[in-house]
């Protein structure tokens, strides 16, 4: 029996290969400069766009590690293209790929307890504290993929690839995936149920809550904007994360996961979608206080004796004053 790593493409069939196929040299680079550029513009936003005081690191520093870890996954796919018999790289490019989009998950869990708070956090089924709590789900996934990666590529075989291993660890990757699917979803539903009664209560008043400091006021359109490409990236992880599942379950040797297109359309465009997505509304410049208020406008009807009652509570206005919160003295930009 001919050892694979004796392969190239004169005589051996690619199918026989690890990957099944030649990785495309165009799309990897593609991903490659997208993750990279990706980087950069979130280092770019924390250290030199951000306010010394809200730098943003705990959602950048996720999200650049993510980025880090797809770019080593796609250049050593670019090393993969001349030789994809080298399991070694197979093993490498597979497992930067697989558990870099938990990272992207923790930087979205970062992100929401300020965003709900904008919007009115008694709109939320939970407190403001519990949403980062998701990323434990997310590290329990974490830690099962990355037992079974170590498991399946444990017994790799330069001569003859992926060993028996493999079978046995799969299963356990597609149980960390699942978790982590399953905390997105946790968190889709919740920020949905979020969106759905401050829209309600935007529907009957005008505004989604009543901010202490500058009152009843409008959401800024770059405030909506972050709303939308955070919605996006979860819903392109949690495609992602189904699509892997379904990999898994039919096993790394399968027609599933050897097709580069499937591979290429539902993992790869999937996660680069939710990065980029992510670092161009980066909270630095898109979530800021999320609060638009018009200088000098006279748009906010004064609520009547002082207050704003929705199904989810009653705000009283402070000291009597039934003026309007957008007058021109309390006036201040927010962009």
């Amino acid at each position: 029996m001919r050892s694979i790593a004796d392969c190239n493409f004169d005589t051996c069939p690619v199918a026989a290969s690890p990957y099944g196929y030649p990785p495309s040299t165009a799309a990897d680079v593609i991903f490659f400069l997208i993750h990279i550029g990706s980087l950069l513009a979130c280092l770019l936003y924390s250290f030199y766009l951000a306010d010394p005081n809200r730098r943003w690191l705990e959602f950048s520093i996720p999200v650049s590690v993510a980025c880090l870890f797809e770019a080593i996954g796609y250049a050593v796919r670019l090393g993969s293209a001349s030789d994809p018999w080298n399991v070694a790289l197979y093993a490498a490019s597979t497992s930067f790929i697989l558990v870099a989009p938990a990272f992207v998950s923790a930087g979205i869990y970062i992100a929401v307890p300020e965003t709900v708070a904008i919007l009115g956090q008694e709109h939320s089924l939970i407190k403001l504290a519990h949403y980062p709590r998701l990323i434990w789900i997310d590290v329990v996934g974490f830690v099962l993929q990355l037992v079974g990666i170590i498991i399946s590529f444990s017994d790799l075989s330069a001569d003859t690839g992926l060993g028996a291993q493999v079978h046995l660890g799969s299963p356990i990757i597609l149980a960390g995936i699942a978790l982590q699917s399953l905390s997105l979803i946790c968190f889709l539903t919740l920020f949905c149920i979020v969106l759905f009664r401050a829209a309600v209560a935007h529907h009957q008043f005008g505004y989604t809550t009543f901010h202490p400091i500058h009152g009843f006021l409008p959401i800024a359109h770059r405030f909506k904007f972050f709303i939308a490409m955070l919605l996006v990236s979860t819903m392109c992880l949690t495609a992602r994360d189904l699509y892997q599942m379904i990999v898994l379950g039919s096993g790394l040797n399968s027609w599933l996961a050897k097709n580069q297109a499937l591979f290429a359309g539902l993992d790869s465009l999937l996660v680069a979608e939710a990065v980029v997505g992510l670092v161009v509304a980066h909270p630095v410049r898109f979530l800021r206080d999320g609060i638009e208020k018009r200088r000098g406008s006279r748009s906010a009807t004064p609520m009547l004796e002082g207050r704003r009652a929705t199904q989810y509570g009653i705000y009283d206005r402070p000291n009597g004053d039934h003026t309007p919160w957008n007058s021109a003295e309390n006036s201040t930009n927010f962009i």
